[in-house]
């Protein structure tokens, strides 16, 4: 078994809908990781599971502070990253002080873990053993990063097309003569057809958690 099938992330949350987030989020940053999520009761009476990595629901912030607290007095020493709507400085400040390494956004949780784990596991460098789990994760950030770009190109050829398939029925609409007319007809039926395919790359996207 590789390194990177042993390392264990357990997200700590009530809420099935931050839980399935954060197992499709580590599914895509770490494939071969094992992920398990646990309800805080257990960690707040002591029942600290073993673990490279927590992500504990920071919503409530009262509530994750004695989660981390939990842990740590339980004797866990992996990274904790707390999940977050938005970044808060005085809060960051606070659970820090209990080893919180980092606050992660929900809404940037499925492009962001990634990233977050590297900064996070290593602590202040990389052991040997944990090599194959940080290039991974690299190569996870360039496919995110190569994707961004894919999107923002799909966008704007789906954008162009749009125009052109536009231009082509208003041209269409023209008196022209019959071979004219034919090839603004072949035109505007290839430019649909593209503007479909590029529309159809939509459908493998991920989604992300408050909209597509």
């Amino acid at each position: 078994m590789s390194t990177t099938e042993r390392i264990s992330i357990v997200c700590i949350t009530a809420s099935p809908e931050v839980a399935a987030l954060a197992r499709e989020s580590v599914g895509g940053a770490l494939p071969r990781a094992a992920f398990s999520t646990l309800d805080p009761d257990p960690i707040r009476a002591g029942k600290v599971p073993a673990a490279q990595c927590f992500l504990v629901d920071g919503r409530d912030a009262g509530a994750s502070m004695h989660v981390i607290r939990g842990l740590r007095a339980g004797g866990a020493a992996g990274a904790i990253i707390v999940l977050v709507e938005t970044r808060d400085d005085t809060f960051g400040a606070r659970v820090a002080r209990f080893g919180a390494l980092e606050q992660l956004p929900l809404a940037e949780l499925p492009r962001g873990l990634a990233g977050a784990l590297e900064r996070t596991l290593g602590g202040e460098g990389w052991s040997p053993a944990l090599t194959p789990v940080r290039d991974e994760l690299r190569r996870t950030q360039r496919l995110a990063a190569a994707g961004e770009v894919a999107l923002g190109l799909q966008h704007a050829m789906n954008n162009a097309l749009t125009a052109v398939l536009a231009e082509a029925q208003l041209l269409g609409m023209e008196k022209l003569p019959a071979e004219a007319t034919a090839s603004v007809q072949r035109i505007i039926e290839h430019t649909r057809k593209l503007v479909q395919l590029v529309r159809g790359l939509d459908a493998g996207a991920p989604r992300r958690m408050g909209g597509a």
